[in-house]
Order: C-alpha cells, then structure tokens, then sequence
C-alpha cells in the first residue's frame, strides 16, 4: 500500500509539472494578444504614436512626365486655445486628418509640408471648426467658402 502511495504522489508530481509547462507555453503567445489588443484599445480611445520623422520626399512620375520640384513650406497658426489644429488644402484632397499640426509653446501651432511650386489653397480646421489664415490672401474654395492662397515659388 506505502508502494502505491509513492508511485501515486509520482504520477501527481508529473501531472502539475505538465500541467505548469503547457500554462507557461500558452502564456507567451496569449501576454502578445494581451498587449496587441491593449495597444488596439488605446488607439481607439485616441491615442497616436509619436509621428515619423520626414527622411526626404520621393516622386515617381506616372505617363512619362517629369518630376515635379517640391519646396518645404511651413504652416503657422495662432490658436492659444485650441485642443486640436489641421491643415486641409488642395495639396492633400481637403481630407481632414491627414496633415495635423503641432502645438508650440507660444500657442502658434505649426506644419512643414513639401508642395509643388505654384498657387495652393488651404484652411485651417480649429477643432474642427474652419480658419482662414489671417496673413494670407483669400479666394473662392470649394462650396464657395473663402479659403487662403498661398503662391509657392
């Protein structure tokens, strides 16, 4: 009987050690899963990683044409009180969100963006809300709002 008794205790002290092996297997992969989905779950609540450094601009030019010649123009907006500012123009399809602006300490929000020479449209969305540049010409935008002109040589 003390016989079978050990060889049970044995087989017990296999099982758990078994049984600790495979939950330490399955942890891994399950704490990734974890972690991808605490990172999808910040990103829906609004959270952004910190943007890329611009390393150059490239153009490959489709139909034979030459490359265009891009020039960095930098955008600035005063809004000391703004949670959020972005810049929409003719040179990204007026879609908000693509190009949004970076607070400086002095409340004057900013964006560098590489465009072709010649004139661009553009506004400013202040939380949403549409700015005209106030050192800029205006002219006729799209739905027949004023927008700002920029002429980039």
């Amino acid at each position: 009987m003390i016989e079978s008794a050990r060889m049970n205790w044995r087989n017990k002290w296999a099982f758990w050690a078994t049984v600790a092996a495979v939950l330490a297997l399955i942890s891994v992969p399950s704490f990734t899963w974890v972690s991808a989905l605490n990172d999808y779950r910040r990103f829906l609540s609004g959270w952004e990683p910190a943007p890329l450094k611009a390393t150059g601009t490239s153009y490959t030019p489709h139909g034979g044409g030459s490359t265009p010649v891009l020039t960095s123009v930098e955008f600035r907006h005063k809004a000391p009180k703004a949670r959020s500012v972005e810049l929409v123009g003719d040179f990204n399809a007026w879609k908000p969100g693509l190009l949004k602006m970076t607070r400086g300490g002095d409340g004057v929000w900013t964006v560098s963006i590489p465009v072709r020479e010649g004139r661009h449209k553009y506004l400013f969305l202040v939380d949403g809300e549409p700015k005209v540049d106030e050192r800029a010409d205006t002219a006729d935008g799209p739905q027949g709002r004023r927008v700002s002109v920029r002429t980039v040589k």
